[in-house]
C-alpha cells in the first residue's frame, strides 16, 4: 500500500473524508486522497455542482460468515479479529449538496479496471480521470442526480481501478497448480505477448523449461488441436534473431499464424483470493446504503456492468452477493449489459483469470433467474435461488445481436428453455431486451475498421441504454412497471435455429449459417452441445425483433451482430468475437442492378436526405412513446443520422462491397 503523506491525512481528517465504518467489519475504513470540484463547480440542472473523490476502501470479511462463499477464503491470512483484509481503489462523483440528488448510488462494476458509466449513459468520451467538459458528455447522470461510484474488484485489471487481494497459501506454503492461456494473433510473427489483451499477467510460469508444458494450435475454438513440440517454442521474445526470456511472451520457431487459436498450458503459483471481488462491491454498497455518515451515502444502490462485468453480475446474483453479511439487501437493482447467458466466469476459483475471454467455458446451468430443472442432470436451480424472498433485486438483461451469435454467450437462453424448444417467461423481477442488429460494443461514425470483411457496426445503442435506465429507476423507486421484455421468440418465429435464418443474398457477403454453436462446460462432452438460436432477419438482413433503433428502422445499411475475419487477419471462415458488420445499401437503382443486390437502394427508399431524416425522426418519436428512447435525445439521433447519410451519399460516396 502506498503510504499517505501527513498533508493528505490532515486534509482527510479536517474535511471529514476519512470515514470509519460505524460498528461494522465489512468496510473497515475509506481514505480519500483527492477531492475537487467537477468542471469548476458547474451546475448540472437542478442538482447543482458535483465533486470528485479519489481514494481507497479497506475491507475486512469474516471467513466464517455463511454469506462469504469465496474460494480459498479459509486459506488467506487473517488479522487479530480473525478477518481477512484487502483493499480496492475507489472513484466517486457526487452532488455537492446530497439533498438535491436522487438518493441513488449507481455503482460501476468496472470492466477490466476501466470506468464505464459516463460513456454508457452520458455518451461521453472515455477518460479514466474525467476532467474536461467532453468527459462528462451530455451530463445526463448528473442532471438525474445519481452518485457515481467505481470500486475495484479485479486483482489483475488493466485499467486504473483495481483490487488488492491476499494470496492463498497451504498453511503458509505456496500453492501451485496448472492453468491455460488462450490467444489468437491478428498478425503473423515469431513472438506473441500471450498475456496481452484478455489474459492475465498475474501468473508467470513456475518452471519455464518444464517439458510437460504444452502449446497447441487449432482453427477456431472447436477445431482439433495440434500439439506443437516443446523444442519448437519457448518463453521469451524474439529480439534481433535471438530469444530474450520474458514470462509474458512466447516464441515459436516456425512462427505464429494469424487467426489461429493457440492454447498455452503450464504451472504457476500463489493464487490470489479472487472471489473477494464480490465482497468488494457488496460491502461498499451496503456501507453507502446503511451508514448515514458514509463518504457518499444513498438510499438505493444500482449496479451496472457490461460484457465481462455483465457476466460477473450474473454470477454475483447466483452466489448471493446482493445480500450483505448481515442478511440485508445490499443491491437493489442490476443493469446487466451484454452478459449473455453466461452464468460463470473465472471470477471465484483458484488461479482465477477474470480477464479471460477466449476459452468460452462460461455457460453452465442455471441460466434463468427463476428456478428451473436441468433436463440433462435433473438438477433444480436458478440464478436467484440464494436470494431470500422479499429481497430480490430488479434486473435488466440487455444484450445485442452479437451475444446471440457468440458461442460463449448464447444469449437466446436468457429467455428460452435450456434445450431451446420453448419460450420461457422469467421471474417478475427480471426484464430481458435485445438491441436489434447491434454489435457487442456501441457503434460509432464513421464505422471503424475491425479486421473484418466489412467496417464495424455503427449502431449507437446508448440512446436506448439511457431510456432503459430511466425505466429501471422508476421501477425501483416509484413502483412504475417498466416496458415489457422485448426480444425474439420461438412462438412467432422471430427466434430461429441458426441455419434457418433467411439472409438476403447480398453480393460478396458470407452469411454465418455454418459456424459452430456453444456448449456447456458443466456436463460431459456428448451432452454439452447447446441449441444455437438467433434472431430472424428481414429482407435487409436486419433483426425483426427487439428494440429497433432508428438506424435499423430507417436503414442505410445492413447491420449485423457478427463479422467474419478478413483475409489479412487470417482464418477468414471464422467470426471475430463480439464484432458486427456495416454493409451499406446500394446508393441508387443503377448500383443495385449493376451488382444484383436484392436490397432496395437508398435513393429508391428515401429520395432525398430530408425525407430520410423525417423517417428517422418518426421512428425515434415512436420509440419515445414506447419508453425506449428519451425525448431529449431525438434531436441527437436525427443529427447522427444526417452524418451517416453524408458518409454514404456525400463526396465520400460508398456502395456495398467492403472498404
Amino acid at each position: 500500500m502506498k503510504p499517505f503523506t501527513r498533508t493528505v491525512i490532515a486534509v482527510a481528517l479536517l474535511t471529514g473524508l476519512f470515514a470509519p465504518a460505524a460498528a461494522r467489519a465489512e468496510v473497515a475504513r475509506i481514505e480519500i486522497m483527492k477531492r475537487e470540484d467537477v468542471l469548476a463547480a458547474k451546475p448540472f440542472g437542478n442538482v447543482g455542482p458535483y465533486e470528485k473523490l479519489v481514494g481507497k476502501v479497506y475491507f475486512a470479511v469474516d471467513p466464517k460468515n455463511p454469506h462469504n462463499a469465496i474460494v480459498d477464503l479459509d486459506k488467506a491470512p487473517r488479522n487479530a479479529q480473525g478477518k481477512v483484509e484487502f483493499s480496492a481503489d475507489a472513484f466517486i462523483l457526487k452532488p455537492k449538496d446530497p439533498s438535491r440528488g436522487n438518493g441513488v448510488i449507481l455503482l460501476d462494476v468496472v470492466n477490466r479496471g476501466n470506468k464505464q458509466l459516463l460513456g454508457a449513459f452520458n455518451r461521453a468520451r472515455g477518460n479514466g480521470d474525467p476532467t474536461a467538459e467532453a468527459d462528462f458528455g451530455d451530463g445526463f447522470l448528473m442532471r438525474e442526480g445519481y452518485t457515481l461510484v467505481s470500486v475495484g474488484w479485479q486483482f489483475d485489471a488493466n485499467g486504473a481501478v483495481r483490487a488488492y487481494l491476499p494470496t492463498a497459501t497451504d498453511n503458509g506454503k505456496p500453492i501451485t497448480g496448472p492453468l491455460s492461456m488462450v490467444f489468437i494473433p491478428n498478425d503473423p510473427g515469431l513472438s506473441v505477448e500471450y498475456v496481452s489483451g484478455y489474459n492475465t499477467r498475474a501468473y508467470p510460469p513456475l518452471n519455464p523449461d518444464d517439458p510437460d508444458y504444452r502449446l497447441t494450435e487449432r482453427e477456431g475454438m472447436v477445431g482439433p488441436q495440434r500439439l506443437i513440440p516443446h523444442d519448437q517454442w519457448e518463453f521469451g521474445k524474439n529480439v534481433d534473431g535471438r530469444v530474450v526470456f520474458d514470462p509474458n511472451w512466447v516464441t515459436l520457431k516456425t512462427g505464429f499464424r494469424a487467426g489461429q487459436t493457440y492454447q498455452l498450458t503450464y504451472e504457476s503459483k500463489d493464487p490470489p483470493v479472487a472471489g473477494l471481488g464480490f465482497a468488494s462491491i457488496r460491502d461498499l454498497a451496503s456501507e453507502l446504503k446503511n451508514n448515514p455518515s458514509a463518504v457518499a451515502p444513498g438510499k438505493l444502490v444500482y449496479t451496472y456492468g457490461a460484457s465481462q462485468t455483465g457476466r460477473w453480475q450474473r454470477e454475483m446474483v447466483y452466489e448471493g452477493f446482493t445480500i450483505d453479511e448481515q442478511g440485508r439487501k445490499a443491491v437493489d437493482s442490476l443493469f446487466i449489459q451484454t452478459g449473455g447467458a453466461s452464468t460463470f466466469g473465472s471470477f471465484n476459483e483458484r488461479f482465477a483469470q477474470p480477464n479471460e475471454l477466449g476459452s468460452f467455458t462460461q455457460t453452465k446451468f442455471p441460466i434463468l433467474y427463476k428456478t428451473t430443472t436441468d433436463p440433462v442432470t435433473g438438477r433444480k436451480d436458478g440464478l436467484g435461488a440464494k436470494i431470500p424472498a422479499g429481497l430480490e433485486p430488479k434486473i435488466f438483461l440487455v444484450d445485442t445481436a452479437s451475444e446471440y451469435w457468440d458461442r460463449g454467450r448464447v444469449s437466446a437462453l436468457r429467455h428460452t428453455s435450456i434445450d431451446g424448444r420453448e419460450d420461457v417467461e422469467d421471474a417478475p423481477n427480471v426484464r430481458v431486451f435485445l438491441l436489434s442488429s447491434a454489435q457487442h460494443g456501441s457503434g460509432s461514425l464513421p464505422p471503424p475498421d475491425t479486421l473484418g470483411d466489412f467496417k464495424g457496426n455503427s449502431n449507437d445503442y446508448r440512446f436506448a441504454q439511457k431510456a432503459l435506465l430511466v425505466g429501471l429507476d422508476k421501477w425501483v423507486r416509484l413502483g412504475v412497471l417498466p416496458p415489457a421484455s422485448r426480444h425474439p421468440k420461438r412462438e412467432d418465429a422471430s427466434l430461429v435455429a441458426e441455419r434457418s435464418v433467411k439472409f438476403p443474398p447480398i453480393p460478396n457477403v458470407k452469411w454465418p449459417t455454418m459456424v459452430p454453436g456453444g456448449f456447456r462446460a458443466d456436463v460431459p462432452g456428448p451432452m454439452s452441445l447447446l441449441p444455437f438460436m438467433v434472431p430472424q432477419v428481414d429482407s435487409d438482413g436486419i433483426d425483426v425483433a427487439g428494440i429497433r433503433l432508428p438506424e435499423q428502422a430507417a436503414p442505410l445499411a445492413t447491420y449485423t451482430g457478427w463479422a467474419f475475419r478478413s483475409e489479412r487477419a487470417g482464418a477468414p471462415d471464422t467470426l471475430i468475437a463480439m464484432v458486427g458488420s456495416y454493409i451499406p445499401l446500394p446508393a441508387t437503382r443503377a448500383d443495385r442492378e449493376r451488382t444484383h443486390d436484392p436490397r432496395l437502394s437508398i435513393v429508391e427508399r428515401y429520395g432525398t436526405k430530408s425525407e430520410y431524416l423525417r423517417r428517422v425522426q418518426e421512428a425515434a418519436s415512436k420509440l419515445v412513446q414506447e419508453r425506449f428512447v428519451l425525448q431529449e435525445d431525438v434531436q441527437a439521433i436525427v443529427l447522427r443520422a444526417g452524418m451517416n447519410w453524408d458518409y454514404l451519399m456525400g463526396s465520400g460516396k460508398t456502395t456495398q462491397g467492403g472498404r
